[in-house]
């Protein structure tokens, strides 16, 4: 890929610039202070963004070129991929994510994927390359090559370990060391006295033995609540049952009253009756009357039995005569109905004297015999009317006692209806003809009380284990605690070892298929470099960088002079230029010359152009004209831009 233009609208200290850039080789000169540094990083940003995190320096990069005198902190960049595809990327760094425009100047942004931290994934679905691969081997700042006699071994290792692991900051031996040494300081094993994880086990076995004298409380509090509960049921099913009998009860007692006005009509009926047969006696009693004054008339209207004998015996005297004409014979029985006669007018006189008091009697019972009629006409009047009252007050009664049943059965089929989904309705209708309420609801009182006792006594049981128990769910809480503990740790461990074995993996990987190329490459840029002074460079895990001698014996890299470390160190970094994407990534060089002899400068920079310039657009910052001069002596074409 080639950067085409940049367009520096206000970052950092460099505000309305417009560089155009070339293939080949480009040398961007200013002097120190004019903005080199702050021009690479803005490339760096464009592609990347603008981070907040400092990432482990003292000033993030937002803070560091966010200008302080203008709101706008904005740039354009144009650049080519090997495919021919052109791109413009207008980025707004106070945000995550730039405009990116085709060749076409449509608005391709949403075509890539967003990362929530670091924005948009443009570049690096374009080019495979990411942000720390990009500044680890297509730039090389400036400080990462002014070393002397006591860092170079930090650059070394740097060599070593992007040989052995891929990246210049990671150290396969140091990062296993350090894997194993947070492992044990920060897990630690069952027998690690001390260590986080035997900590851990030994306190989830203590709370494991407590908790188990402790369980025996909360089985126990689980059989009182089960006791409890079913106490609970049976009071409130008894307290059911007890307002069921008051209802009912209270249905009885308006039935009793009910009655007792009924039984007030059922006296008055029994009045009335009184009254009819006092009526009924009374009648009797003149009936009696009425019968002897017809008898005394019966009696004083008889005619006397000698008048009708003399009466009887005349006329047979009378027939005997005219039938026989025998006047003496007919005239026998006339005699003696002559003799009967005057017997009985005798007898008459004899019993008009006894009979004058009687007939006075009778004249009187006479007169009296029509106030008994009188009597009796009224008697039968009032018993007719107090008859007539009799059936009223019976209809009355039938009629009320009818309502008071109908009543009374409607309340209680409605009581039934109410309770028959919480009592069984044979004891509903057992209770609803009891007798013996009064003993029911006494019965049930006393049960009543028994278990509220019982109650009373489970609720103090469990108030007396309640701190077993609140020392149990305390423990639970730790143990809990403890074990998530335990389970992170055991994660963490899992994760170190996974990362152990992946890194193993990648070492071994890169030992088999990537180290020997590297080497091989490094050992060509090198040789190349050194004018073949040296030839060979080899990675050892024990004696790490070894650089073959001309007398074909193995030293050790940290033994060479700055400049050659210099030397291999760029190198390095021009061999990952070709591994890192399928694109011709561009080479940054950032003031990386300064520590070298004019020899050495001509020898890279002919190893630059005639290895990488063909492929790679090259761009050199510098603050001096020893670049140019070099490439002007070497015969060199290349792009000066000034600041």
């Amino acid at each position: 890929m080639k950067i085409d233009e940049l367009k520096i609208n206000s970052y950092g200290k460099l505000k309305d610039k417009e560089l155009k850039l070339e293939n080949g080789i480009n040398v961007v000169f200013g002097e120190n202070e004019k903005g080199k540094s702050t021009l690479l990083n803005f490339i760096v940003n464009m592609f990347y963004g603008t981070s907040r995190n400092k990432k482990g320096k003292e000033m993030s990069d937002y803070d560091r070129y966010k200008p302080w005198d203008t709101e706008d902190f904005s740039g354009k960049m144009m650049y080519t991929l090997d495919n021919g595809e052109k791109y413009e990327v207008f980025r707004e760094f106070s945000k995550k994510n730039p405009k990116i425009y085709d060749k076409n100047m449509e608005d391709i942004s949403k075509n890539y994927s967003i990362d929530k931290n670091t924005g948009s994934q443009f570049f690096l679905e374009q080019t495979k390359v990411d942000e720390q691969t990009f500044i680890s081997s297509v730039v090389s700042f400036q400080n990462e090559v002014e070393i002397d006699n006591q860092t170079q071994n930090i650059l070394l290792q740097k060599i070593a370990n992007t040989s052995s692991t891929g990246d210049d900051n990671i150290s396969y031996k140091k990062a296993i060391d350090k894997l194993n040494k947070k492992q044990l300081d920060e897990i630690g094993t069952t027998r690690s006295q001390g260590k986080p994880i035997n900590i851990v086990i030994n306190e989830m076995q203590n709370l494991n033995n407590v908790n188990e004298s402790l369980k025996k409380y909360e089985n126990y509090k689980y059989e009182i609540e089960e006791r409890k509960y079913r106490l609970q049921d049976e009071i409130s099913k008894l307290n059911t049952k007890y307002e069921f009998i008051q209802k009912v009860n209270t249905i009885n007692q308006e039935e009793k009253i009910e009655k007792e006005k009924l039984k007030y009509n059922e006296n008055k009926i029994d009045e009335l009756e009184q009254k009819i047969q006092q009526l009924l006696e009374k009648k009797e009693i003149v009936e009696e009357d009425k019968k002897e004054v017809k008898n005394y008339e019966k009696k004083s209207s008889k005619i006397s039995p000698y008048l009708l004998v003399s009466c009887v015996l005349l006329v047979a005297g009378i027939i005997i005569g005219v039938i026989t004409k025998n006047y003496i014979l007919a005239a026998i029985p006339v005699a003696i109905a002559i003799i009967v006669f005057v017997l009985a007018l005798l007898k008459n006189n004899k019993t008009k004297k006894l009979n004058l008091i009687e007939e006075q009697q009778y004249l009187k019972i006479i007169n009296e015999n029509k106030d008994i009629e009188k009597n009796i006409y009224e008697i039968n009047a009032q018993i007719q009317l107090l008859e007539k009252s009799q059936k009223e007050q019976i209809n009355d009664a039938e009629k009320i006692k009818n309502e008071i049943i109908k009543d009374i059965n409607a309340k209680k089929e409605n009581l039934k209806m109410q309770y028959c989904d919480k009592i069984e309705i044979t004891e509903i209708n057992k209770l609803l003809i009891s007798n013996n309420l009064t003993f029911e609801l006494n019965k049930i009182q006393n049960m009543l009380n028994e278990k509220n006792i019982e109650l009373h006594r489970l609720n103090l049981d469990k108030q007396n284990i309640l701190p077993k128990l609140e020392e149990l769910a305390e423990n639970e809480e730790k143990l809990a605690f403890y074990n998530e503990q335990f389970e992170e740790l055991k994660k963490k461990n899992n994760a170190i070892n996974l990362a152990k074995e992946i890194i193993e993996n990648a070492y071994q990987k890169m030992k088999s298929n990537v180290t020997p190329k590297f080497t091989k490459n490094l050992s060509e840029n090198i040789a190349y470099i050194t004018n073949k002074k040296y030839n060979k460079v080899a990675i050892s895990e024990d004696e790490g960088i070894l650089i073959e001698l001309p007398s074909g014996e193995y030293k050790n890299a940290n033994r060479l002079s700055i400049g050659t470390i210099q030397q291999l160190y760029l190198s390095f970094r021009l061999s990952m230029i070709e591994d890192i994407s399928e694109e011709n990534m561009p080479i940054i060089l950032d003031e990386i010359f300064a520590y070298y002899d004019d020899n050495r400068l001509k020898e890279t920079l002919k190893n630059i152009k005639e290895r990488y310039s063909n492929n790679h657009q090259i761009i050199l910052f510098t603050c001096t004209n020893r670049e140019e001069k070099a490439l002007k002596e070497l015969g060199y074409e290349y792009s000066k831009i000034e600041l």
